[in-house]
């Protein structure tokens, strides 16, 4: 049974992508943990109280206007929300923590990033797993791995890229001795001993066998990693570096650059990776600058849909280019694509490219 508090609760939270899915197979593995695909249970309730962020067809910004309006009415205003929903969803982890005969309940909801404050003080007792991995890993998981220039989807997962690292790393400061913080690479190089450091912070036996969570008894659920978690049994340590061979592609390269020049030194230090070092490693594979100019930008990629239109028109054109370039026409057809079609040679993206 889960008290009000959530003594019996366990966040795993993190960036999508970073290795939520592996490290909950494993501790869901453990007798005194019990886990179900991602629940996403406390997102709705918590969002209510907020002016922005969501959409629903009652019209969103008047039910919330009405919510505060009826908040009003209490000496404790806020509080009072706060409780309801620590009653609702108290039974509702309860009845599935009662179905399992076991300790914990561990919802694995990476997007909980968006509402750490929250959540914690809906439940202050309850424990939290904040889980980091390189973000530039987690870059070219989200664009890499699926279909072919899968890049152009990033305005979809903007969140994931632009605000989880700092709400992270916030989450982390403002949850103090409540959290525990767990490297992807350090659990894929050491999983025994990651995990004995987990066991241990939550009062429970360390099972050796935890760690080789099987393929025979998993259950195919519907959220989370959907390919290399039903392929291998444990931690592989051969996938830490496999984002190292995506930057031969140019355009990933730019969105990693980019992305490493957004985060910047002290927040990538802050998450426990070695700025210096990734630097040096898309260095090495930097590409031509000539180029570069057939690239697309991070920034232009992650605005909102109906932005797209003004971008959208050069992107089929740099696809165009690239196919000429793969095919190994030479500079004039590229030249006169771009003249044919309008392309200035001096445009802002052709400019910046140079410059940098």
């Amino acid at each position: 049974m889960i008290n009000l508090q959530g003594d019996n609760l366990l966040f795993l939270i993190s960036q999508p992508r970073a290795g939520s899915t592996l490290t909950q197979r494993i501790l869901g593995n453990h007798p005194d943990i019990y886990t179900v695909s991602e629940p996403w249970l406390m997102l709705h309730p918590l969002y209510a109280l907020r002016t922005e962020g969501y959409q629903a067809e009652y019209w969103q910004s008047l039910a919330q206007m009405a919510l505060n309006d009826f908040l009003q009415n209490f000496p404790d205003r806020e509080e009072v929300y706060f409780e309801g929903i620590r009653q609702m969803y108290t039974y509702l982890y309860s009845q599935a923590l009662a179905s399992s005969g076991k300790r914990y309940f561990l919802d694995k909801t990476p997007r909980y990033y968006l509402i750490i404050p929250e959540l914690y003080r809906t439940f202050p007792n309850a424990k939290f797993i904040i889980l980091l991995r390189n973000p530039l890993a987690v870059l070219y998981s989200s664009v890499g791995c699926g279909s072919k220039e899968n890049w152009i989807l990033l305005d979809g997962i903007k969140n994931d890229l632009i605000r989880s690292p700092t709400l992270l790393l916030e989450g982390i400061k403002l949850l103090g001795d409540r959290c525990i913080v767990l490297h992807y690479e350090q659990l894929s190089k050491n999983p025994e001993s990651e995990m004995r450091k987990i066991c241990e912070w939550l009062d429970i036996e360390f099972l050796s066998a935890m760690i080789d969570y099987g393929l025979d008894q998993v259950p195919k659920w519907r959220f989370g990693d959907q390919k290399t978690i039903y392929q291998m049994s444990k931690p592989d340590v051969n996938r830490i570096e496999k984002w190292v061979r995506g930057m031969e592609d140019i355009q990933i390269w730019r969105l990693a650059n980019d992305y490493l020049q957004w985060l910047g030194q002290d927040r990538i230090n802050q998450m426990g990776y070695a700025y210096e070092e990734l630097a040096q490693i898309l260095e090495y594979y930097r590409p031509p600058r000539f180029k570069l100019w057939t690239t697309l930008s991070l920034e232009s990629l992650i605005k909102k849909r109906e932005e797209r239109q003004k971008w959208e028109y050069e992107y089929q054109i740099i696809r165009l280019i690239r196919s000429f370039q793969r095919r190994g026409v030479g500079g004039t057809m590229v030249r006169l694509t771009q003249k044919v079609l309008g392309i200035p040679s001096n445009s802002q993206e052709v400019t910046q490219v140079w410059e940098n």
